[in-house]
């Protein structure tokens, strides 16, 4: 009787390990899809909320750098996800054009995400700056 009761107590803890990693995970490709469709939208002062604290000074810099930027698409090539460090990574690249030149260039932003507690919050965090839109 103790042996089932102990399984069961295992297997309850192993489905709620795994069930914890999926909304671990499910929160990623939510953050990942808001931050770059915010990006998409040129509005990088909310995407902001994204980046990590170590982050963030840089990341305003460049945002308002972005400012004459007019992206257009993006596509969101590739993506790595280890739940054992609770990092992330993905490619993304930008189609854009500068507000003074009709000219579409691209730029090919690699993405560190990182699965941070900051203020007591734990949540996604952009680890990596905002690509430079030039």
């Amino acid at each position: 009787m103790k042996r089932i009761q102990l399984l069961s107590l295992l297997t309850a803890i192993v489905l709620t390990s795994c069930m914890t990693n999926r909304v671990i995970r499910a929160e990623f490709d939510q953050s990942l899809e808001k931050y770059n469709e915010l990006i998409r939208w040129q509005d990088a002062d909310r995407a902001g909320i994204f980046s990590s604290a170590s982050n963030a000074e840089e990341f305003r810099a460049r945002a308002e750098a972005a400012k004459r930027a007019r992206v257009v698409d993006y596509q969101i090539v590739d993506v790595r996800y280890d739940e054992k460090t609770m990092e992330a990574s993905a490619v993304v690249v930008f189609s854009y054009y500068m507000s003074t030149s009709a000219l579409v260039k691209k730029v090919t932003d690699n993405q560190k995400w990182a699965y941070t507690d900051e203020g007591g919050v734990k949540s996604w965090r952009l680890m990596s700056p905002l690509p430079e839109f030039r």
